[in-house]
């Protein structure tokens, strides 16, 4: 949509407002995105001159909404979005919001902080150089583009790369997330809106360790500056275990959670950003309790966790979370990467991975005739909310030319599942034998042992139980071994399976990388020849 017709859609009165500046003022006081419109244009639009927007976009304006409003109690507005790279993060949070914000006095004093102190005063400039060169921002709002002065005629008070004061009181101090920051203040002013902005290094330059001082240096050092100050961080993960990724986990385990007592029509969210529990008080004790205890000081300091994947699941059908900047096409050229998983998804995995790579899986949906098919259930026994997941895949043999089996397999289907072990259960497998035409359910019943016969009692396909012999880093190995040898392959992209498979062994749910090995094995059997994997400590 053209920025014109954008201002057209609007009710009449607006548009006539619109032509004053007191009318500007007036309706952009409570409206981030038609200050962007207006002010900002040319930071949202695309270059054909469309304004060009994610679903991202529109949550963080709505989310700075929030900003206009009184804080009435401490910690009250912490939240975390976590985005894909080069998602527009450092776009809308360090300059279109806080210049909004700062425009109309709903903020005064920004402490913003970035893995190092030139990153945080890149992004000042880039500030800075809109109060300088924005005609109809310095037009509309004078006070806010001319700097502060001294008694001392010309001359400008903090005029930094680090720190800048306007006239209209604003404040604006940027600095490295290991800068000391004890005390910061102005006067006896201290900061209202504290920002985050990647504030941890790439893998490469990481460590648990030194992720562990950082997290130290935001709790005890960062936050504690103002317990009433309005706080937001916004990033992507850079290695497992990370900030970010240990925020990342929390949002997770919360949607695991509720999918213990309800049905979830997507695996991910649609439009608008899932977040935790206000806090502790609203928050389920046997949620908290669930948790690692290294995660909880994201409940502890009452963080609001958002999570916007690159593709967006609405039932059966995906999209891209900005399609004008990502298309699906290409998505999905790069979507068994690792660095997809990372950058796009913020499902980080280990570079140090020892079984699956890239180049192993593949992913081809042009197979349209398909042999003997099985579908394997890696069973979950109990439901609670603490259990781990049903893992379900459908497997295939592929069909040759003339409609004789062939030596591929394909994966049609590789899913997980929190799902009572009963009537429910027992629907989806047979929803899924109907649609994939599978004639054998194989369950792994190391544990249940014969209760699954009752469970899968009257299922349209033969039930075939079997306990899992040897450890699975061993069978995982073996399955390796066909994939390297490019006879599966995976007929759409299963982004929980490609998840399990980078970070196996070290993973917290393994149930669908094992039912996918399960399967493999039992079409193909264990190889003889030693699979290549980086680490062999499974033997």
């Amino acid at each position: 949509m053209k920025a014109q017709e954008y201002i057209a859609s609007l009710p009449k009165e607006v548009i006539a407002d619109l032509g004053t500046q007191e009318g500007r003022i007036r309706q952009t006081a409570h409206d981030p995105l038609l200050f962007a419109i207006i002010y900002m244009l040319h930071h949202i639009t695309n270059d054909a001159g469309a304004i060009s927007l994610s679903d991202f976009h529109l949550a963080l304006c709505e989310y700075a909404k929030k900003w206009a409003m009184p804080i009435t109690k401490e910690r009250e507005h912490r939240d975390s979005f976590i985005a894909p790279r080069n998602g527009g993060k450092s776009t809308w949070l360090f300059t279109i919001l806080p210049m909004w914000g700062a425009a109309h006095g709903h903020i005064t004093f920004v402490a913003a902080f970035a893995d190092s102190a030139g990153q945080a005063e890149e992004h000042l400039q880039t500030f800075k150089t809109e109060l300088d060169t924005n005609e109809i921002l310095a037009k509309d709002f004078p006070d806010l583009c001319t700097p502060l002065y001294g008694k001392r005629k010309n001359t400008a008070i903090a005029q930094s790369r680090d720190q800048i004061r306007q006239a209209n009181g604003f404040a604006f101090v940027a600095k490295g997330a290991d800068s000391k920051t004890l005390g910061l203040k102005i006067g006896k002013t201290r900061p209202d809106l504290i920002l985050f902005d990647d504030i941890e290094p790439q893998e490469a330059n990481y460590s648990e360790n030194e992720a562990g001082k950082r997290k130290s240096t935001l709790l005890n050092a960062i936050l504690p500056m103002n317990i009433y100050a309005r706080v937001c961080f916004a990033g992507t993960t850079t290695m497992p275990g990370s900030i970010i990724d240990q925020m990342r986990m929390v949002e997770e385990k919360e949607r695991e959670y509720k999918s213990g007592t309800k049905e979830f029509e997507s695996e991910l969210p649609i439009s608008t950003p899932n977040s935790n529990s206000e806090n502790l008080e609203n928050l389920d004790r046997e949620l908290y309790e669930a948790l690692d205890p290294d995660l909880r000081w994201v409940i502890d300091e009452n963080i609001k966790v958002h999570y916007f994947p690159v593709i967006i699941k609405e039932g059966d059908r995906e999209r891209s979370l900005w399609p004008e900047f990502w298309s699906m096409e290409y998505l999905n050229s790069i979507r068994h990467t690792r660095s997809f998983a990372m950058n796009l998804m913020n499902r980080p995995v280990s570079l140090d991975a020892a079984y699956w790579q890239d180049a192993d899986i593949r992913v081809d949906g042009s197979q349209r005739e398909y042999g003997r098919t099985l579908l394997v259930v890696d069973p979950a026994v109990t439901t609670k909310k603490r259990s781990d997941y049903t893992g379900i895949a459908v497997i295939s043999r592929g069909l040759d030319k003339e409609g004789k089996p062939d030596n591929l397999l394909y994966v049609r289907y590789a899913e997980q599942h929190k799902i009572s072990p009963g009537p429910e259960l027992k629907e989806l497998v047979t929803g899924l034998c109907e649609r994939y035409g599978a004639k054998v359910v194989y369950v792994e019943s190391n544990q249940g042992g014969d209760v699954w016969k009752s469970v899968f009692d009257g299922i349209p396909a033969k039930l075939r139980l079997e306990r899992a012999v040897g450890a699975k880093e061993l069978r995982a190995a073996h399955a390796l071994d066909f994939y390297q040898k490019g006879r599966v392959i995976h007929t759409g992209f299963f982004d929980t399976l490609q998840t399990q498979m980078f970070a196996f062994p070290k993973v917290t749910h393994d149930d669908v990388v094992d039912a996918v090995c399960s399967g493999v094995l039992y079409f193909l059997g264990k190889p003889n020849v030693q699979p290549s994997i980086k680490s062999q400590s499974y033997i």
